[in-house]
């Protein structure tokens, strides 16, 4: 027994820490990216709560009961503030859970208009802010700005902020690498890359017309497009069909390249899609 209580002991004593250790307080996030985005200015002290799960598309999204719980026990939600899924969730936060800070990301970003799609603003505004490393350092420090309206005693947060914005030059000046011999044209499935083709001086080629299964016509426009710019591959998102691309792919006698923009490895996912845009490049002048 003498040899078994130091043991007993060593067991009570764990048990008390963990039972008095208090549990993260929680943030909930529309989509996976900004999850990685609030983990790099936040670090490890909020349990993250993402809203659209993996291979799920925004633009058919509606959320759960036992998400809306999670978002009402959260301290903040943050969004991008520019899908419509989010405006519908943002009326019922202010309407039944007034203690749910909402954090609008988009907003002082220089947003692009046009026509994208069925499952964004209402204007035409396009709402892939987060493909363009100068748009995520705008939107960490619109997270920052209210991350330190909630805990004014952290300065920790102010310090991750740096680091990261720091980061987002070095990505910029990387991709700035990539393309500056590079390709001015690429064609994908749905137009996710406007901010990338902005930045970058590139210009995108969409199969997805005005966010539906392109006309003919559509399809006749981007084939004589692809062929004049020489495309060798077809980008396309996970969360969408992949018939039509195939179809395209086949008469452009062109590679399909699968990407992930709303995968949680911003940096990861840019640089894969800036060099599968110069690859094809590179494939034309041979």
């Amino acid at each position: 027994m003498e040899r078994c209580l130091p043991a007993i002991l060593s067991g009570m004593l764990l048990a008390a820490c963990s039972v008095a250790e208090p549990p993260r307080e929680q943030l909930s996030v529309s989509i996976e990216p900004l999850s990685f985005l609030v983990r790099q200015i936040t670090g490890d002290d909020f349990e993250i709560n993402v809203l659209v799960p993996p291979a799920a598309s925004p633009e058919t999204y509606e959320p759960t009961p036992a998400q809306m719980k999670r978002v009402a026990n959260s301290a903040a939600y943050v969004e991008i503030g520019l899908l419509d899924f989010e405006h519908k969730l943002e009326r019922s936060i202010r309407e039944n859970m007034p203690g749910v800070r909402i954090v609008r990301t988009a907003d002082s970003v220089p947003v692009l208009t046009g026509e994208h799609g069925h499952g964004h603003d209402g204007h035409g505004t396009d709402p892939h802010i987060w493909t363009s490393p100068r748009n995520l350092r705008v939107m960490a420090a619109t997270l920052l700005s209210q991350l330190e309206s909630m805990y004014p005693d952290s300065t920790r947060y102010r310090e991750n902020y740096e680091r990261f914005a720091n980061r987002m030059d070095s990505l910029d000046h990387a991709l700035q690498a990539i393309f500056a011999d590079g390709p001015r044209t690429f064609v994908i499935y749905h137009p996710a890359l406007s901010y990338m083709a902005r930045d970058y001086g590139l210009t995108q080629l969409a199969i997805e017309d005005e966010g539906k299964e392109p006309s003919g016509n559509h399809v006749r426009t981007l084939v004589d497009e692809a062929r004049n710019a020489r495309i060798s591959r077809i980008l396309y998102q996970r969360q969408f069909s992949r018939s039509t691309v195939e179809a395209l792919a086949s008469e452009l006698k062109a590679e399909t390249v699968a990407i992930d923009p709303l995968g949680y490895d911003i940096p990861s996912n840019l640089l894969f899609i800036a060099h599968s845009i110069a690859h094809d490049q590179t494939d034309r002048t041979q």
